[in-house]
């Protein structure tokens, strides 16, 4: 794990968005198409919106979340919604798009369906996680029952999370897949989040604090971009 502090969130934003660019840019030149992660909030909103203008080779990146909430597609608490409004514009709009959740079919079809999707890609190129003041990361939550189950290393690709203390059921990538990115982003702005990333650190039970799964798994990528 490595930590980088800028002095603003726009430093961190276009310093993101570039090193994200350089590092799918050469992926696809390796391999043919690179893979990209994203996460939902207020945290990446600035940071789609400098994507979606910035050249890269979109048509070959498919872009997926890392959870998900189970609403419907025009709600505005679905993560797809701000991904299109904000990510999948301009530049970015000849991105493929891996959606998590269909609400047109029944929970367990779709729960299928997504699982077969994700865990049929391979390893992603890039993964951008936010964190939560409870420490959780996707919707891997300190609070849900399903979250043994999310963190188990041998878990599959997606599973369904009923948190405690936030609305809606979620459809959430487990750490096992989301770890296998070539890097992954933690992106953080603000100064209750350095003070919660710094309890993370220290806090080695994924259990108390999920994010700490990722801060402390030596064999991950893990690059945390912060701004106060």
């Amino acid at each position: 794990m490595q930590f980088h502090s800028f002095e603003d969130a726009n430093l961190l934003n276009s310093t993101l968005a570039q090193q994200i660019k350089e590092v799918l840019e050469n992926a696809v030149k390796k391999r043919g198409h690179a893979y990209l992660v994203v996460s939902g909030g207020k945290t990446p909103v600035e940071l789609f919106k400098i994507l979606a203008q910035t050249k890269i080779s979109w048509d070959k990146i498919t872009i997926t979340l890392a959870d998900e909430r189970c609403v419907d597609a025009e709600h505005n608490d679905r993560n797809e919604r701000l991904v299109k409004h904000f990510l999948l514009q301009h530049e970015a709009r000849k991105a493929k798009f891996l959606s998590l959740y269909d609400e047109h079919i029944h929970s367990a079809e779709s729960l299928q369906k997504t699982t077969y999707a994700i865990a049929s890609l391979p390893t992603f190129d890039v993964v951008i996680l936010g964190m939560g003041e409870d420490g959780h990361t996707a919707s891997l939550f300190p609070c849900s029952n399903e979250l043994a189950q999310g963190l188990d290393d041998d878990a599959g690709a997606v599973l369904f999370v009923t948190p405690q203390t936030a609305p809606h059921q979620r459809v959430s990538l487990s750490k096992k897949r989301l770890l296998d990115s070539r890097v992954i982003f933690l992106h953080l702005v603000g100064q209750k989040k350095r003070s919660v990333f710094n309890q993370a650190l220290a806090e080695h039970n994924p259990m108390l604090m999920p994010v700490s799964a990722f801060l402390n798994n030596l064999n991950a990528n893990v690059q945390v971009m912060y701004a106060p």
